[in-house]
């Protein structure tokens, strides 16, 4: 185990002994990549949002604060692109198990990635070039695919009432508010 692993291993173990963060449904199991909150983190947590947005909203006269609904309508993903373009290409070293972006194994081995490289030209590159995994140094990947980084959910009480999307970042809701509603923002 590398030294900053077990850094972070020590710190969310702290954090959990002292009540700040918890696995999500951990006594379940738990759920990859969701947190919950004890007393303290939901205090620390509210600090860093009023801190931020004290920052970067107060602070900048040309940023103003909204609040949107995190679920949209998916045909809001199809016109700005995102149903078909945000995706990250994946690739898994078959020895160690790690999972790498493959156009980042390919520039952080120094090797230049055209701009929309496709799924073939990465993985020639990653053959010819003979890329090793960058955490165990074997030279054994998957094929790769495409990790759509959109979240899918439906809305209503049965599976087929309404499709949504959510986006893994929600960025595209601030340019569709702004468009509608423009003048209530203006400062």
């Amino acid at each position: 185990m590398k030294n900053s692993d077990k850094k972070i291993e020590k710190i969310v173990n702290l954090c959990k002994h002292r009540g700040f963060i918890f696995p999500s449904s951990e006594i379940y199991g738990g759920l990859a990549n969701a947190w919950d909150y004890g007393p303290l983190g939901v205090e620390l947590k509210n600090n860093v949002k009023k801190a931020w947005w004290k920052k970067f909203v107060h602070e900048n006269e040309h940023n103003v604060g909204i609040d949107c609904a995190i679920l949209m309508n998916s045909a809001v993903w199809e016109a700005s692109g995102h149903i078909d373009n945000f995706s990250d290409p994946l690739i898994d070293c078959k020895n160690c198990k790690r999972r790498f972006r493959a156009d980042n194994i390919i520039t952080t081995a120094g090797f230049n990635l055209s701009e929309g490289a496709n799924f073939d030209e990465m993985s020639d590159i990653i053959e010819h070039e003979k890329i090793k995994c960058p955490n165990c140094g074997n030279c054994n990947f998957t094929k790769i695919r495409s990790f759509n980084l959109m979240f899918k959910t439906h809305q209503g009480v049965t599976e087929n009432y309404k499709f949504c999307k959510c986006s893994a970042n929600n960025a595209q809701k601030n340019p569709i508010w702004n468009s509608s509603n423009r003048k209530v923002i203006s400062k």
